[in-house]
């Protein structure tokens, strides 16, 4: 008898690439949504009369394995439209960007999009306008906004991949957001580290010095009782599924190794940063996850691979060049490489997750990795991060 797939395996077996991007709320960064775009294998857009994949008719049941949001914005052919409604009935809020063409199966949210080189009386009807930022300047904004705002409920902000963008769009009080911005440091010259983040690096030195004894280690850990209580918590939690209930640290450490005990306090020291968008956090997870599934492509050291993604976002979490922060932790000269320079087996894993992130498919079709492998990982990357987050 044949093994029936399951909805999120048949996501998986999509041959072309699928590229998730929270659109936040812009006045306090929390996501709103998740924009899930339908690419070819070479980061292209579908045809309008593109096959139907499986996984369509499953689509309501499979986005709860990778986004808890109620909305979604989906950018796929147009002939993946009726199957998707004839798909069963849920909760969700879908809204449909058919290659451009904004459709909705509810009348909660409509998205629209606004092209410059279009009249204002071209630009499509729509709830919600997407704009692309990196096609206007300041005074072509201020021209546009008055209209848009007469005519739209909520501005959203595309493309906004870097702090000017940002600035511009706040400042003007658009509504959401999306875009690489919040993955990048706010460095100012004259910010000096927090007492919070001094504290977060003492820990993190503590936790990444390799001549610290188990014994040491877990003295380390419990010296910090939230983070002892948030390690054993998470280490009993279902997302470990361990065969009995580990009571104290030292026992997590002979159970699971320090290597493993130091990645997992690590990563919760990072999500206790709590004046960064959770968002971030997931970031990170999701960076060290793919990594680290993409150390068997790579026949590296699962550890190595995770600690390199998860440390990738260190930057944006203290806001500080990265250089600067790595300059005062411990860590191998293997992982710093792989951190600064994306040298090394471990670094060249880091470029794929980070170009795969950005939707840098020149870059991605580039890898030695097949795009196939670099898909399914990013998938199961975004699963597991979900998941862990809802545990934290």
């Amino acid at each position: 008898m044949a093994e029936q797939i399951t909805p999120f395996e048949s996501l998986k077996a999509f041959s072309g690439i699928i590229h998730r991007q929270p659109i936040f709320l812009a006045d306090r960064l929390d996501v709103d949504s998740y924009h899930l775009t339908f690419l070819n294998k070479y980061g292209e857009k579908l045809d309008d009369d593109s096959k139907i994949p499986i996984f369509i008719n499953h689509l309501t049941d499979i986005l709860p394995a990778i986004s808890d949001q109620q909305k979604a914005l989906l950018s796929m052919p147009e002939s993946w439209r009726e199957a998707l409604y004839k798909s069963p009935k849920s909760s969700l809020n879908l809204t449909l960007d058919l290659n451009g063409h904004a459709l909705t199966d509810s009348d909660n949210t409509r998205f629209g999009f606004a092209n410059h080189a279009l009249p204002q009386q071209e630009i499509p009807a729509a709830d919600t306008l997407l704009i692309d930022i990196q096609k206007y300047d300041l005074n072509s904004l201020e021209k546009q906004l008055p209209t848009w705002r007469k005519n739209h409920l909520n501005l959203c902000a595309v493309n906004v991949n870097d702090f000017n963008a940002y600035t511009l769009c706040t400042s003007h009080i658009l509504d959401l957001l999306q875009g690489q911005f919040y993955t990048l440091p706010s460095v100012k010259e004259t910010a000096k580290i927090l007492p919070s983040q001094q504290i977060l690096m003492e820990l993190l030195v503590k936790l990444q010095d390799p001549q610290t004894e188990p014994e040491d280690l877990a003295n380390t850990i419990n010296q910090d009782l939230t983070l002892s209580y948030k390690l054993l918590r998470l280490i009993n939690s279902a997302f470990f599924g361990l065969p009995r209930e580990v009571s104290n640290i030292k026992q997590a450490i002979v159970m699971l190794g320090d290597k493993k005990i130091k990645t997992w306090a690590s990563l919760l020291c990072l999500s206790g940063v709590d004046d960064k968008p959770v968002e971030l956090r997931v970031v990170a997870m999701t960076r060290a996850r793919m990594c680290e599934l993409l150390s068997k492509h790579y026949k590296g050291a699962a550890e190595l691979f995770f600690a390199a993604g998860l440390f990738s976002a260190l930057d944006a979490l203290i806001d500080k060049p990265l250089v600067e922060i790595l300059d005062k932790l411990p860590l191998s000269s293997e992982l710093s490489d792989a951190l600064l320079n994306h040298s090394g087996i471990a670094g060249k894993a880091l470029n794929d997750v980070l170009n795969y992130e950005k939707g840098n498919w020149i870059a991605v079709d580039h890898s030695p990795v097949p795009i196939e492998t670099l898909s399914q990982a990013y998938l199961d990357a975004i699963n597991w991060a979900k998941e862990l987050n809802s545990q934290l």
